[in-house]
């Protein structure tokens, strides 16, 4: 059978090629479509990580700031201050990386070395080696523009480049060059879809990328896609970025560079969270070193002072003797002062800082103690002595009753042997008296007794022991001393009297002025010696009365020598005590 062959016409040769051109740029249409939307897919798990990164900065950052703060204790030693220092240029740092991606921080120091705080009044310098900034992320603006960044932190984000010196401490951060492509980065919270997988392999430009580390199982479908977008989007300030995690953008290039600014953002982080863990944990090892080796010295300087502070109570209780208002005081304080010194015994292990701590409070509490007991001692002597002291005054008053009570006993028995004498002698004494010596007006002053009312008068003793239980009696109802104007005359004393007087005087050498055994006194005094002088042994002679040879009312003599009062012996009174304790 004979084939049939249409004729080979240009119509068909040109139908033929555009069907393949066409189905050429709808493969190449569907490739490139599939790569760009794998480019947005690791666009978004690079934003969710840099989020990450910033979420675990934060944290770093909030340790750093604790151990700090304990290292604010032992910040004199060297190598304490060598890791803060250390620490303050790592925070700096940290801060100056996020700054270059708007991750904005506030500037407030943490653990400023000091040279890293510029003088006040000088505008704040830039860098990783400017004032050290504080260890706050600010999670409200985490991407965006540096003008951004500027007007929201003036402090932080003034407009100096870092210098060489921050370049080499951030050595182990992307370049200036990939910090300057990478000024955006992403602030969400990390999502369920943060792990979702790309749809396609990347391209070419963005292969240096990590790819995310979840399965395809967990990829959000449909309004959850979009719903994922949207918020990813929300949360960055620049369009570009913005269209490109909404899915908006078809140009791979566009998206490409976009996953490698992110990319750089969360690497710099990274590298800035590790380097300020490493820089902690060496602030915080020398911290911990430092602590324990002032907390052995003070447990050392502590137990030292035991003994000093154990001495000072035995003092304390030794002084008291036993003279307390409560005894269980006394108890209370060696019990005290037992429990301190023990602790000088106790084995602790110098390594332990935490054990180290708990002698040394242990020991403080104990010093406590053993001050609380002393007051209680104190104060416990100190009531013991007003008591004391009140109970002496009482046992010597009474004492003093009894002597007074014995004394008034002992004159009234003496009273009826003056008045006999005195009844015996009504025209006075005459001869001298037993005992004397010496002749009329020259007895010498050794022989004869001071009157204590009356300066510069002297009697026969018992004369004048007579004479001055009358002026107790006399003060007693007057309020005054008895007033005497004459007693002993010597012999020459006695010329001069009957020189100036005449007859009214005795001849010299017969006056009882002479043997000390009789006074003149002022009118008020005799009168009063007049009317009560007999029982008191003294008497206002015949001759010296009115009508008498030679009428003398202030003249009175004494007329019972060698009687006396047999007196009590006066009372041994209380001394009042003193505290024995100072203070």
């Amino acid at each position: 059978m004979r084939k049939f062959h249409l004729p080979f016409r240009w119509q068909t040769a040109t139908t033929f090629a555009v069907c393949c051109f066409l189905g050429g740029v709808a493969v190449a249409l569907g490739v490139h479509e599939q790569r760009v939307g794998s480019a947005v897919e690791e666009a978004r798990a690079q934003a969710r990580l840099l989020d990450a990164e910033r979420e675990k900065l934060e944290l770093t950052l909030a340790k750093a700031r604790e151990v700090s703060e304990v290292s604010e204790s032992v910040s004199d030693e060297d190598l304490v201050a060598s890791a803060a220092a250390e620490l303050a240029q790592a925070a700096t740092s940290a801060a100056y990386a996020a700054e270059q991606h708007n991750i904005l921080v506030s500037a407030t120091a943490v653990v400023p070395p000091v040279w890293a705080n510029a003088p006040l009044g000088v505008e704040t310098a830039r860098g990783p080696f400017a004032a050290t900034p504080s260890l706050e992320v600010d999670v409200a603006a985490v991407l965006g523009e540096v003008e951004a960044a500027v007007a929201a932190e003036p402090d932080v984000s003034a407009s100096a480049e870092p210098t060489d010196t921050a370049s080499a401490e951030a050595s182990d951060e992307p370049s200036a060059d990939a910090s300057a492509e990478a000024d955006v980065s992403a602030s969400a919270e990390p999502t369920d879809s943060a792990s979702a997988e790309p749809s396609a392999e990347p391209s070419a430009d963005a292969s240096s990328s990590a790819e995310p580390s979840a399965s395809a199982e967990t990829e959000p479908t449909g309004s959850a896609v979009e719903d994922d977008a949207e918020t990813l989007a929300a949360l960055i300030d620049d369009a570009e970025v913005a269209q490109v995690l909404r899915g908006e953008v078809d140009d791979l290039e566009t998206v490409a560079a976009t996953v490698t600014r992110l990319e750089a953002a969360a690497a710099q982080l990274d590298a800035a969270t590790r380097r300020i863990e490493g820089t902690t944990a060496v602030l915080e090892a020398a911290t911990a070193e430092a602590a324990l080796e002032r907390a052995n010295l003070t447990l050392e300087e502590r137990l030292e002072a035991v003994k000093a502070i154990a001495d000072s109570a035995k003092d304390m209780i030794d002084a008291v003797d036993g003279n307390v208002a409560r005894k269980a005081t006394i108890t209370d304080l060696k019990e005290a002062r037992s429990a301190l010194l023990e602790l000088r015994e106790v084995d602790v292990d110098r390594d332990d800082h935490d054990a180290v701590e708990a002698v040394i409070s242990d020991v403080a509490d104990a010093t406590a103690d053993v001050e609380v007991a002393e007051e209680a001692l104190y104060t416990s002597h100190h009531r013991w002595v007003k008591q004391e002291n009140k109970r002496r005054t009482q046992v010597n008053k009474k004492r003093m009753a009894t002597y007074e009570r014995q004394v008034d006993k002992a004159y009234a028995n003496s009273w009826s042997k003056y008045a006999n004498a005195a009844a015996n002698h009504q025209d006075g004494w005459s001869g001298a008296p037993t005992g004397i010596n010496y002749s009329n007006g020259q007895i010498p002053g050794s022989q004869l007794c001071s009157l204590s009312f009356a300066s510069g008068h002297q009697l026969h003793c018992d004369a004048a022991e007579a004479l001055e239980r009358a002026d107790d009696d006399y003060y007693a109802q007057t309020g005054n001393h008895l007033s005497v104007s004459s007693s002993y005359r010597s012999y020459g004393a006695q010329v001069a009297t009957k020189a100036s007087k005449g007859y009214l005087a005795a001849t010299p050498g017969t006056s009882n002025h002479g043997w000390g055994m009789a006074a003149d006194f002022a009118p008020a005094s005799a009168t009063w010696m007049r009317n009560n002088g007999e029982k008191y042994g003294w008497v206002h002679p015949l001759w010296a009365r009115s009508g008498g040879s030679k009428p003398e009312s202030w003249h009175l003599e004494f007329v019972a020598p060698g009687i006396s009062v047999d007196m009590p012996d006066k009372p041994t009174l209380l001394k009042k005590v003193s505290s024995s304790l100072k203070g």
